[in-house]
């Protein structure tokens, strides 16, 4: 439940590399790295998608045999015209509701981003903001930190290279709508730390677009949610779509539920509430509104005559604003960037705990794809239905590749672990980094690199300078040397958002893990000793007993902790998002107890060698339980764990 419960709060929260720079608006991934799957690309797609319907209803059906699926909705258009809109399951299970495509509402999450960085683009295209001022400009009852010399400029959140940390702990996602915090409230409220300078690293920030959201109200002089009804849904003709929390009287009807599966049961779920960070992720929108959308940027803007953008806007908007590495798929103006089959795909997925989203569209072919899954279990239909249409309507025969011979003498200086710079540094939130191992990278011995950590571990073999394709597949990834040639940065084809760099050795499984848990059968050792000489204990002497209770109380302190933290988490799960529990806050005292009483232990394991407590074997052991304190101690201090450290 635990790590279940992490890895949905990862979802959410979603040096200088070589190439880590911005590029200009017209840039584009060099075309020699695409060409040897480009080359055995079809010029059109055979039979022009020849059983379509058949096609999307078997992987569909197949989806929802295999994971834990209620509804799905879809909707494709093709040489502007919408060419397959269908839903699958079930809307609402309990009255028996099946998903309809033009009318069933599913939430679809920071797919929702689309519609803020269109509105940002608009208001550029009007003049009311320029992408190179200060964001600040444009802020009228608070201001963004002055952390580093250079501001924060708009394009730095279209691309989130604002350097901004994450955070979403006890605000990002709320269930009670008497507790709704509004989105110039929360974007004062909780204004992220800035750990890196502008444009350095592209990390995921839903703080960043939410402002950008508050940009477009300020600058257009109404609310976010009311812009986007006039300048966006309105001239499409988009009746079914909202970012209104919750639904409005109107499209009540045509909410989609979200489920857990609960003992084999499906419980439906409440609506999850945005709106203090709504221009991020809180759209409700059914297939064929989507499809308009997707109609107007392939359509130059427009959509029967109605223009929500110019030509020359639309065309900037789509274009490369920013690559970690200019050989892989970048960020445009909102948009990220991926390759499939030789294809460029600009678009965006979305996720909340209760919905999984995907939208793309490719330009060449005029072609555009919506999904979106009521699920909580995973997202891995949205995320191969596109590869999986494009393997079938667009299949390549994937070039073969050698490892160069010399290979694994040059291997080792890529091996290590890397962190995305998606995480938290100064809040409590940073402890979120322990669920997971990170980015691992290790020579195969073989003339290959072994690459785990997203998805299940794969060889990549290298193709050019710091560049490396996987085996079996058409995925890259690239590595960025810093001025010293030393390997420090990771970039991942299809996750241009998601920049990597090294991991401090502090957070390597040695330290995070091991070093924890035998720390944690220390100090059950201490119990156990203690039941097992008991009766001894009445018989020493005064400051030999003071020793064995300080180190009862900081091993007792030491567990406590986890197994409460355990606890809390299991019974308010997503309820963490919504507010932290007084609870939660008083168990923080914990960390702050055992460390104190650590220095107690400490002082004892000194006093127990010069005054000879005990025999050699007792003291031994007395002086590992306090060196597992000690080391408790900076873990604590280090994951921001120890309780002042988060009040």
């Amino acid at each position: 439940m635990i790590r279940k419960l992490m890895a949905l709060m990862a979802v959410l929260m979603m040096g200088v590399g070589f190439a880590a720079h911005a590029q200009d608006d017209t840039a584009q991934p060099d075309a020699a790295v695409q060409a040897d799957v480009a080359a055995t690309m079809p010029d059109a797609a055979p039979g022009g998608y020849e059983g379509l319907d058949a096609f999307i209803d078997g992987m569909v059906e197949s989806h929802r045999k295999t994971l834990d699926i209620s509804g799905v909705t879809v909707s494709i258009v093709k040489d502007g015209e919408l060419i397959f809109a269908r839903g699958y399951g079930y809307q609402d299970i309990d009255k028996d509701v099946p998903v309809d495509p033009e009318t069933s509402l599913f939430r679809i999450g920071s797919t929702s981003k689309l519609f803020t960085w269109t509105s940002v683009m608009q208001q550029v295209e009007r003049g009311n903001i320029d992408l190179d001022a200060d964001v600040n400009t444009y802020l009228k009852t608070f201001q963004i930190p002055d952390t580093y010399d250079e501001p924060i400029t708009m394009r730095h959140v279209l691309t989130h290279t604002a350097g901004f940390e994450e955070g979403a702990l006890g605000y990002l996602i709320n269930y009670d709508l008497n507790n709704i915090t509004q989105l110039r409230d929360a974007m004062a409220t909780y204004v992220p730390a800035r750990i890196n300078p502008p444009g350095k690293y592209s990390s995921y920030s839903n703080y960043a677009t939410a402002l950008a959201g508050l940009i477009v109200a300020n600058v257009s002089g109404m609310p976010f949610n009311e812009y986007v009804e006039k300048n966006i849904y309105e001239p499409l003709g988009m009746v079914h779509s909202t970012f209104r929390e919750p639904l409005p009287e109107n499209l009540a009807s045509g909410q989609t539920m979200g489920y857990l599966n609960e003992a084999g049961k499906q419980v439906a779920q409440p609506y999850e509430l945005i709106t203090g960070f709504g221009p991020a992720g809180a759209m409700a929108s059914s297939a064929t509104d989507m499809a308009k959308f997707m109609l107007a940027h392939l359509n130059s803007g427009s959509l029967d005559g109605n223009s929500i953008l110019s030509p020359e806007t639309t065309a900037q908007m789509h274009s490369v604003l920013f690559q970690g590495d200019d050989r892989l798929g970048g960020m445009a103006h909102g948009f990220y960037e991926e390759y499939v089959n030789g294809h460029r795909l600009i678009g965006h997925g979305g996720d909340t705990f209760q919905f999984h989203t995907n939208l793309v569209l490719d330009q060449a072919e005029n072609l555009g794809i919506f999904i979106s899954y009521a699920t909580s279990s995973d997202t891995k239909g949205r995320d191969t239905f596109v590869e999986t249409f494009y393997d079938h309507y667009y299949p390549v025969e994937l070039p073969a590749i050698t490892p160069p011979a010399d290979f694994d003498e040059r291997a080792a200086k890529y091996a290590g672990t890397y962190k995305f710079w998606r995480h938290n540094q100064t809040t409590i939130e940073k402890a979120m980094g322990l669920m997971g191992s990170g980015l691992e990278v290790a020579p195969s011995g073989e003339g290959t690199l072994i690459f785990a950590g997203f998805g299940g571990p794969k060889q990549y073999v290298e193709v050019g300078e710091n560049l490396f394709r996987q085996v079996d597949g058409p995925h890259m990834i690239a590595f960025g040397e810093n001025e010293n040639g030393e390997i420090v940065d990771l970039y991942i084809d299809g996750l241009p958002f998601m920049n990597a760099s090294r991991a401090p050795a502090f957070e390597s499984g040695l330290f995070k893990m091991l070093l924890p848990l035998v720390s944690f059968i220390l100090f059950i050792t201490v119990f156990l000793g203690w039941c097992y000489r008991r009766k001894e204990y009445k018989t020493m002497d005064a400051p030999e007993r003071m020793a064995i209770r300080l180190s009862m109380g900081m091993a007792g302190a030491n567990l406590l902790f986890f197994i409460f933290l355990g606890l809390i988490m299991a019974v308010y799960k997503m309820e963490l998002f919504q507010d932290i529990p007084f609870v939660f806050d008083l168990n923080l005292v914990l960390p702050i107890i055992a460390s104190l009483l650590t220095i107690g232990v400490l002082y004892h394991a000194v006093q127990a060698w010069r005054e000879g407590y005990w025999r050699k074997g007792r003291r031994v052991h007395y002086t590992l339980v306090a060196l597992a304190g000690l080391f408790m101690v900076v873990f604590y201090w280090y994951w921001n764990i120890l309780g002042f450290q988060h009040f």
